[in-house]
């Protein structure tokens, strides 16, 4: 007997009375007529996703006796049907993974079979705000916070991991006496026997990092959009993936910078195209996959292919001039390739030529000083004229030809700066120090940057901008 053979009728037996006692109660309508055998369909829905739940372990349980159960799996659309159903009176259920995710028990319906007319029963896992309050209490009315829910997995067997950390994290700006900066906040929470986790007090954003961990397993990070008030489902699997450092020699490395710059690698690989609003194959668009420091481009057919890849849930990211990047969660595995269609469909905004006449208006202060402080030849700098910046996918592609600077992947998101002795900078923007930096640079988009000034020792860096013994890289935005 399956699972769900098991579950359905321990838990009406649990009930500790017979089902005439809770027609009685008011909770199943009088008996119907048994003699007749009827179709009985319906839909399985997610509520939390939105969606119809694929594949569920549908289960009617005759109220008469509970040995006697008719059991079918949805179909990809959550359609399920059930023939030669007896009238009468039933409890039905259904089985998933979705619901052990969410560490709830699976809702049950009182039902009543009836001969001579449609019988249609829809079944659904309770809706968001309910599996919010269950898990992480009381809400405060105005509190835009939400939840993150799912199963960790190991990626070749499919099995359960338990006690695997999930990590969320996001930027947050800060004001404290030092004045307006950014902190990286952090949610960490372990899996349970069964793989599934939950991770509460979350903001509702689109711009929350996630990824989990066990025993030097590890996946990338992914992007979730936390819904405000709500719940977002995000699996995740672990492979026995190598660690390889990105740039040698090693020793030369401050610990801190070679934490912050190990890439993953291993015996799996991704395939796929990339498409364009028009939907057709989008050639020469460059694909990376997250904390591999691997990419490639696109052929003429719009098809790539990416190789000696770690097993696991990573990220790829699909650019291309004149397009929105492109981010899409895959699960990457040793046993078979991988497969991912990206489109392209957000074009970057372009406006039309404006052509103003009069006189010269009075420039920022700290784009004044960096003007000033261009001229006279103390750093290196990169204006918004300068081509390195006008042709740059990510911030850190304007850095790469820049003497003394060395850019090497993140082994978490993005890239991270190197000056001279492989040393990570202090990075400032519009003069507000960025405490992960080496992070989320990248995250400036090139367009929007005036300047960027480059200090590779503390002795040349402006006195009010701190350095660390490394050096200073500023960034100054257009306003």
């Amino acid at each position: 007997m399956t699972k769900l053979a098991l579950w359905l009728p321990l838990a009406l037996a649990a009930l500790g009375s017979p089902l005439s006692n809770i027609a009685a109660q008011g909770v199943l309508p009088p008996p119907a007529d048994t003699t007749a055998a009827v179709r009985v369909t319906g839909t399985v829905y997610d509520s939390v996703t939105q969606q119809p739940l694929a594949g569920a372990q549908v289960q009617f349980v005759s109220g008469a006796d509970y040995t006697k159960a008719y059991t079918v799996r949805a179909d990809s659309l959550g359609r399920f049907q059930i023939d030669s159903v007896r009238a009468g009176q039933y409890i039905a259920g259904f089985f998933h993974s979705a619901v052990d995710a969410l560490g709830i028990e699976p809702p049950l319906r009182a039902v009543t079979v009836t001969a001579g007319s449609p019988n249609v029963v829809d079944l659904a896992i309770p809706g968001p705000a309910r599996i919010l309050a269950a898990l992480c209490g009381p809400v405060a009315p105005r509190d835009s916070i939400g939840a993150m829910v799912g199963v960790v997995r190991d990626a070749e067997s499919g099995l359960p991991i338990a006690d695997a950390k999930v990590v969320v994290s996001w930027l947050e700006i800060v004001i404290d006496k030092r004045g307006l900066g950014s902190e990286t906040r952090r949610v960490p929470v372990q899996s349970r026997a069964d793989g599934g986790y939950f991770a509460c007090g979350l903001p509702g954003a689109d711009t929350v990092l996630a990824s989990a961990e066990l025993n030097g397993r590890h996946s990338g990070l992914v992007n979730a959009a936390i819904p405000v008030d709500g719940i977002v489902r995000r699996d995740f699997s672990l492979g026995d993936s190598a660690t390889a450092i990105a740039f040698t020699p090693a020793s030369a490395i401050s610990v801190e910078a070679r934490k912050k710059t190990t890439v993953l690698r291993g015996s799996a690989t991704l395939r796929g195209t990339v498409h364009g609003p028009d939907g057709k194959p989008m050639s020469g668009a460059r694909v990376l996959v997250w904390g591999t420091g691997l990419e490639t481009t696109t052929n003429s057919s719009g098809r790539f292919t990416l190789d000696s890849l770690p097993a696991g849930t990573f990220s790829v990211e699909a650019r291309s001039l004149g397009f929105e990047p492109r981010l899409e969660t895959v699960d990457l595995s040793a046993r078979q390739p991988a497969s991912v269609d990206i489109l392209l469909k957000e074009r970057v905004q372009e406006l039309s030529r404006v052509v103003v006449m009069g006189k010269a208006s009075r420039v920022a202060p700290d784009i004044a000083d960096f003007l000033r402080r261009a001229q006279s030849g103390a750093g290196h700098y990169i204006t918004a004229n300068d081509n390195v910046l006008k042709n740059a996918f990510a911030l850190t592609d304007a850095l790469r030809l820049t003497p003394g600077v060395q850019i090497v992947p993140s082994g978490s998101f993005g890239h991270v700066i190197l000056l001279r002795g492989r040393c990570v900078p202090e990075v400032y923007l519009d003069g507000m120090r960025m405490s992960d930096g080496y992070e989320s640079v990248d995250d400036i988009p090139p367009g929007q940057v005036a300047g960027i000034e480059v200090y590779a020792g503390v002795s040349e860096a402006p006195v009010q901008y701190q350095a660390n013994g490394c050096g200073v890289v500023l960034v100054w935005t257009k306003r």
